[in-house]
This record gives C-alpha cells, sequence and structure tokens, in this order.
C-alpha cells in the first residue's frame, strides 16, 4: 500500500464483492509472528499491503490499524504515522459482522474513557448493536477529533496511541484495563503523566511505632496486621479550575490487586479493620485506626485532602500521646472509638460522594480543542428545494462571539479577518467523497453557505476554518480557526402526496444588512444562547393539503424540555410550551418563531416541534438540542 493510503485504493473497496476475511486474517497473523521475531518493519510492511489484498473480499480487518500504530509507535517509526492514520479508518471501514464483533468492541471499549456521561450513555446502545454500525461510529470519532483534517495525519490519534504505549510499558501490576494495563493506564491515557506523583509502602515505621504505642505486645500486634500496602498517589493541576485533583492507586485491603481506589480505607487489612481486633490494641480501639494515622502520614506528602486530613488525625492523636508520654502508660486512653469511628467514616463519605477536584474535562490532550480555539458552528438543515429535490443547506460560521457588558442581545462580532471555510464530504463508510472551500468574509461576519444535493444515503460532513489575508485591524492577534462535524441521515422524502417537514434550524435574530443577505434563514447560527437573547427556530413545511376552499391548515407544537447530563429529560423544571394553527395559501410554507428564554435555567435542553397537516391529518416530528449559557 502506498504511503498515506490513498482514497482512490479505500473507495475501490466499498465496491468489492463480499467474500470470506481469511486472507487478511492470514495475512494479519503472519505479520504479527514477524513483529513478535524482531522484524517490526516487515510487520508494517505486510500489514500496510492489507488494503491491496482485501480487493475482492469486501472486508476489512480491525485488529490491523490498531495493531500498525502501536508498533510504529513503539519503534519510533514517526514517517509512518501518516499511513498509520490512514489504515487505522481503513481497518474499520468494513469489519466481518460476526468474526470480527471481538475486536471492534474492544476498540470501542478504548474509546469509551475518553468520552463525557452524555457520550458514554450514547454510545451504550452502540456497544450492544450491530458490528458495523459501531464500526463506524469509531471511525466518526476519530476524524471528528482530528485537529488537521485537511491532512492525512490524526495527531490526536497518535498522541493517544502514544499514551496506551507508554502505558503499557510502565503500569503492569495487572493487565485489568482495555489498555493492557492496571488502573494507572487509564488515568494516563486520559490526562497524560501527573504534575506530582508520589509511590512506595504504607505503613508504620519503628519510631514511630514506639511514639503512638508503648506496649511492645500491642506493637507487634499493629504490625502484624499492617501489610504495607504499596500506593501510587497522583497529583493534577488543571483538571479542575479551583483545586488540585488526586487519584490513589493501591493493593486493595492490602494484599489484594492493585487498582484505583476511593481512600486509604480501602487498603487496610480486613484483619485490622475486624472489631476483633479491638481487644489486641492499646486503648480498645479497631488496630484500623492506627494504621489510617499512619497511611495519612505517608499520603500526606501532596498535600491536599491527605494533608489536611493528617492534621486532624495527628493533632487527635498528638494529646494522647503527650499525656502518656508525660504521665506514663496509665495516664490516659487513645481516642475513643466513637470518635476515630467518626473521623474514618466522614473521610470514607467525602471520598466516595464528594471527592475534591473532580474533573471538569475528559480528557487532557495537546490536541483536543486546539483546533477550536474560536467556536465554530457548523449547522446542517434538510430541506426540499422548489422542485422538490432532497437537499442539504449547510451554514458555517466561525466569528467569535462575545458579552458586551449587560447589554441584553449581544450576539455574535464580526471577525478582523477573512477565514476559509472547507467542507469535507464522506459517505456512509467514511471514506471521503468530496470537498469544497468557500470565503467566509469578515464584512458578513464569516459566515459560509453550502447547497449540496442530498444522496440516498446518510452522509457524514466535516466544515473547518482558517483565517486568511493580513489582520484587518492592528488589535488583530487572534488566530481565526476552528472545525464542526454533523452526521446526516436519510434524505427528506420527495414524494408530493407526503407531507414533509424540514430539519429545524436554531439561533438567534439577525439585523438587516449584509449579513443579512449572506444567510439562507432569517437567524444567525448557533446552539448555544445566551439566556438574554431570544431563540429563534426556524422551519419549512412542504406538501400541505388545502382544504375546499384552497386554504392549508396547519399546527405547530413547541416544546422546550431541560436535559441532564446523560441527556435524560429532567422531572423539573416544567418544560416551555408553545402551541400556533397557521394558515397558507400555498403547498409549501416558511416560517420563524422567537422564544424568549428570560427565567430559564443555565443547561442542555431539547427542541421538540410537532407539526400536523390539519387538513390531511399527517404528522412529522423535529427535534434539535440547545445549551442556554449566562
Amino acid at each position: 500500500m502506498a504511503k498515506g493510503l490513498s482514497g482512490v485504493a479505500i473507495a475501490l473497496l466499498a465496491w468489492a464483492t463480499p467474500g470470506l476475511a481469511q486472507s487478511n486474517s492470514d495475512l494479519f497473523t503472519r505479520a504479527h509472528t514477524l513483529e513478535r521475531q524482531g522484524d517490526w518493519q516487515g510487520a508494517l510492511s505486510l500489514w500496510a499491503s492489507a488494503p491491496d489484498s482485501a480487493i475482492g473480499t469486501g472486508r476489512s480487518d480491525p485488529r490491523i490499524g490498531p495493531a500498525f500504530i502501536a508498533t510504529a509507535i513503539e519503534n519510533d517509526a514517526r514517517d509512518r504515522l501518516e499511513e498509520a492514520s490512514a489504515l487505522y479508518l481503513w481497518s474499520f471501514s468494513a469489519p466481518d459482522p460476526e468474526a470480527d464483533r471481538e475486536h471492534v468492541t474492544l476498540e470501542a471499549r478504548r474509546i469509551t474513557p475518553l468520552l463525557t456521561l452524555r457520550d458514554s450513555a450514547r454510545w451504550q446502545p452502540l456497544l450492544e448493536g450491530d458490528t458495523p454500525t459501531l464500526s463506524m461510529r469509531i471511525a466518526r470519532y476519530w476524524l471528528e477529533h482530528d485537529p488537521t483534517p485537511e491532512t492525512v495525519l490524526n495527531e490526536r490519534l497518535v498522541e493517544h496511541w502514544q499514551r496506551i504505549v507508554e502505558a503499557r510499558k510502565r503500569y503492569q501490576y495487572n493487565r485489568s484495563s482495555v489498555y493492557e494495563t492496571d488502573d494507572r493506564g487509564i488515568i494516563f491515557v486520559k490526562y497524560g503523566p501527573p504534575g506530582t506523583r508520589n509511590h512506595g509502602f504504607l505503613g508504620s515505621n519503628e519510631m514511630e511505632l514506639k511514639i503512638r504505642v508503648a506496649d511492645p505486645i500491642a506493637r507487634e500486634v499493629i504490625r502484624r496486621m499492617d501489610p504495607h500496602p504499596q500506593f501510587d498517589l497522583w497529583k493534577y493541576a488543571g483538571l479542575n479550575a479551583e483545586e488540585y485533583t488526586f487519584y490513589l492507586f493501591g493493593n486493595v485491603w492490602g494484599t489484594g490487586p492493585f487498582e484505583l481506589v476511593e481512600g486509604p480505607l480501602d487498603l487496610i487489612s480486613s484483619s485490622a479493620r475486624n472489631l476483633s481486633s479491638a481487644s489486641k490494641s492499646p486503648g480498645g480501639v479497631r488496630v484500623q485506626y492506627y494504621h489510617e494515622l499512619f497511611y495519612y502520614r505517608d499520603l500526606a506528602i501532596l498535600g491536599g485532602r491527605f494533608g489536611r486530613r493528617f492534621d486532624e488525625l495527628a493533632t487527635l492523636w498528638d494529646g494522647y500521646t503527650m499525656r502518656r508520654n508525660a504521665y506514663g502508660a496509665g495516664a490516659g486512653q487513645a481516642p475513643t472509638a466513637p470518635t476515630l469511628q467518626t473521623y474514618s467514616y466522614r473521610f470514607a463519605e467525602e471520598d466516595r460522594y464528594a471527592p475534591e477536584g473532580v474533573p471538569s474535562i475528559e480528557v487532557r490532550s495537546e490536541y483536543e480543542g486546539a483546533a477550536r480555539a474560536v467556536e465554530m458552528v457548523v449547522q446542517p438543515v434538510r430541506v426540499l428545494d422548489p422542485s422538490d429535490q432532497p437537499m442539504i443547506v449547510v451554514q458555517a460560521l466561525s466569528a467569535p462571539r462575545l458579552r458586551l457588558g449587560d447589554r441584553a442581545g449581544a450576539g455574535y462580532v464580526s471577525p478582523l479577518r477573512d477565514t476559509e471555510h472547507t467542507l469535507i464530504l464522506r459517505n456512509r463508510e467514511m471514506e471521503e467523497a468530496g470537498r469544497m472551500t468557500q470565503l467566509a468574509p469578515a464584512r458578513v461576519g464569516g459566515v459560509s453557505v453550502f447547497r449540496l444535493r442530498h444522496p440516498s444515503q446518510p452522509v457524514h460532513l466535516t466544515v473547518y476554518a482558517k483565517a486568511i489575508g493580513s489582520p484587518v485591524m492592528d488589535a488583530d492577534t487572534m488566530t481565526l480557526a476552528g472545525q464542526g462535524h454533523a452526521y446526516i441521515d436519510a434524505p427528506l422524502v420527495a414524494d408530493a402526496s407526503v407531507f414533509e417537514v424540514s430539519d429545524l434550524a436554531v439561533g438567534t435574530p439577525v439585523d438587516a444588512g449584509a449579513l443579512e443577505h449572506a444567510l439562507p434563514f432569517p437567524l444567525l447560527p448557533s446552539a448555544r444562547i445566551w439566556t438574554g437573547d431570544a431563540l429563534r427556530v426556524y422551519l419549512e413545511l412542504y406538501h400541505l393539503t388545502a382544504d375546499a376552499g384552497g386554504t392549508a391548515r396547519y399546527d405547530l407544537r413547541f416544546r422546550l424540555l431541560p436535559l441532564d447530563d446523560v441527556g435524560e429529560v429532567k422531572s423539573s423544571p416544567p418544560p416551555v410550551t408553545l402551541g400556533i394553527q397557521l394558515e397558507s395559501f400555498d403547498e409549501r410554507a416558511q416560517r420563524h418563531f422567537d422564544i424568549g428564554l428570560a427565567g430559564l435555567e443555565i443547561g442542555l435542553y431539547r427542541l421538540e416541534v410537532d407539526a400536523t397537516d390539519l387538513v390531511s391529518g399527517a404528522s412529522r416530528s423535529r427535534a434539535t438540542e440547545i445549551e442556554i449559557i449566562g
């Protein structure tokens, strides 16, 4: 296969005759054998020949792309990374629905730790669904996270696999994670290396035992119940805007598997936690509480909640220790069991239900979001043209948006530089079917409009922007760039006897002027609306039925439903609803409506519209999601 995996070679696969993938399976195995024998160059060359070998089979092999990119990274073959990016996408273009199910699911599971709660909920049905759909969603994910969609090299995909390869070298106490690492590999792949790390073995030393426990027999009991679990404590800055994020790994119950744990209590042995241990310790308290003090001391070096908790426990225990040292062993008891239990229970509850520094981002990457320095709005709308041909109208906007003081209705501010928008069109198999470029001049707000005939199958769109030319003003220090994506289902029904409705175009009202004439619909497209703005909704209705008097009547029902973090409708606050009955003297109608958002909570909403032809009784529903921001 030529370097970069030519689009022609990929396209040929879509037309190949379906058949057995035996040749790919043999090829993968032969290359894997070469790689294990040390001939990694030979393995890469053999894997690279897979697309050509697959012509006539109609199948790809989801094992080859991940194996190729991992091997190239392990051997620092940087000149093969473009090839790796393209071969990875080919690997998921046409897997065998039965034979390759396990490998496709495995790769999907390597992506799920990177997802938001909402995206995780959306991926779950895919993991349980058919193989081709899941495979295409994997390809979509990496296409949509490629910071440079105009090139073959996918830097974010490469970075992801660089982390996997590094994690496999470093974190091998077990191979329980989907990355074939222990739990540290999951955090490493998501966020990269920690800013600060402390690791070793938890537990008391002889000097500390003598300070805290006078009785040598009791010291031996405490020592015997302490397995000195291995631990690794990671500290990150920047995952949470307000505080540090900590991850603690260690041997569960002191001697168990090495895993991510909620807190040090999970690392204490079962014998020390047992109530019977109280009869063998000074003060008649569980040995667990001594171990908690010692473990927090070892973890306190990185500060945070571990440092604060050690200070609390040390202050509590120091009073008893000083009295005992001053007046002898009989001068006082250890802190009481109820007091120590209260501390232990509070710490465990905080770790479980209110941990500090919960990350506000799902991944930390050199590339994630780097191509979106200025938010890019890409809004596709399915319509029917005047001759009833299915079309897609794509509005792309790459101008920054500013809130000017408390002025209601503040919107986008025109960019100071012209931009160039490039649309990449891909078919259902994520193969590129074409690309086109338009100028988005600053004088019309950095907006471009693409009008495409809608093929009979779903399509995937990527639009990316680049600033061109010299800054219009000296104050322009902004690099205007961004990208947006959309996956569009089947086209609208062109049959004149079938009632049909366009997709919803949403945004904010637009003032008259040059910008108004540059837009296909009377709104500035956006899915993020300020609470002080009005939400404008535009839709078109087709093939309305007229009554005996030549009038078409239709009903529109709007619902604005609040969503939770996973995209489910909340039970409160109640939805915003609006119902309107309208008339038309044509078989088509175009309408826009403004919905005030004042008083609504900030967050995600689903806008649903039910359109009903009151003469024929036919109905269509359309929905989109918006975010209300303040």
